[in-house]
């Protein structure tokens, strides 16, 4: 896989990270593009340019996320949260089926061990009213059981296509997705307390992706399917999933809420 093509699609200007890497690993072939998750505008945009530039994709890795964000509804009526991290990556999977399917590529789901402290239903997949903060804490682990819901079903309805889609648990990294919570200048009490609070857990992102990578290009899960991995090993997933009622109705649902064309659905 070294020299191979990398796209880095972000929300933000990605120019200073894409130079770093080239520097790093001397591979030339490394853009970004610009994806707001939290707009399924922006998500439809993005894809169509990819298939209009891109004939295949070996590769997908849907790693966005985030554990809060100041804008509670997006423009979408979606939750903002929910979307970010789960829905903006359902749509934008489903509207890449093509160039997934020319290379029988791979797709990675990224999750979070709170996945199992979840509250999901099918009532509050979309929260869009806020009774408490309790209820706000719920949404960033239901949105991680999403994501192990959405590797299992795309997994079966892709498999026809030889398409892989798996999902990873990267464990604890200390990476920008805790900058809500460090926007103090320099070494801030919250920046210190975080890192005190995270140090028996916490992996150096390079340490974090080795999961994402082994399902990515291991040879040895050229089969693999459908399932959950942590430190790079098979592990199990969270009871309510082999609900398949439960499942079907989050999956249609999910469908819905980010508008699915009948020729788009899977």
């Amino acid at each position: 896989m070294r020299g191979c093509k990398v796209i880095i699609a972000c929300r933000s200007n990605a120019e200073k990270e894409v130079n770093k890497i080239k520097e790093l690993t001397d591979n030339p072939n490394i853009t970004s593009k610009r994806l707001n998750l939290c707009s399924l505008k922006s998500v439809r945009a993005f894809a169509e340019e990819i298939k209009n530039t891109e004939p295949k994709i070996d590769i997908l890795i849907n790693n966005a996320g985030a554990l809060v964000t100041s804008q509670k509804i997006s423009e979408d009526g979606l939750n903002a949260l929910m979307q970010t991290n789960y829905f903006g990556a359902f749509l934008l999977t489903h509207l890449l089926l093509e160039p997934l399917k020319a290379s029988k590529g791979r797709v990675v789901f990224l999750t979070s061990a709170l996945a199992y402290k979840h509250e999901l239903t099918l009532q509050n997949l979309n929260m869009t009213e806020f009774e408490s903060k309790e209820m706000m804490s719920t949404i960033y682990p239901n949105s991680k059981l999403c994501n192990i819901l959405a590797a299992q079903e795309f997994a079966k309805k892709m498999n026809k296509l030889e398409i892989k889609v798996n999902c990873a648990d990267p464990g604890i990294a200390y990476t920008q997705i805790f900058l809500p919570y460090t926007s103090l200048e320099g070494d801030s009490w919250s920046k210190m307390f975080l890192r005190a609070l995270s140090t028996p857990f916490v992996k150096e992102p390079i340490e974090a992706a080795q999961t994402t990578f082994h399902l990515a290009i291991s040879e040895e899960l050229e089969e693999e399917n459908g399932e959950l991995y942590f430190r790079c090993k098979p592990f199990r997933k969270p009871d309510i999933l082999s609900d398949q009622q439960f499942v079907a109705e989050i999956w249609r649902k999910s469908e819905e809420l980010v508008g699915l064309k009948p020729d788009e659905k899977l």
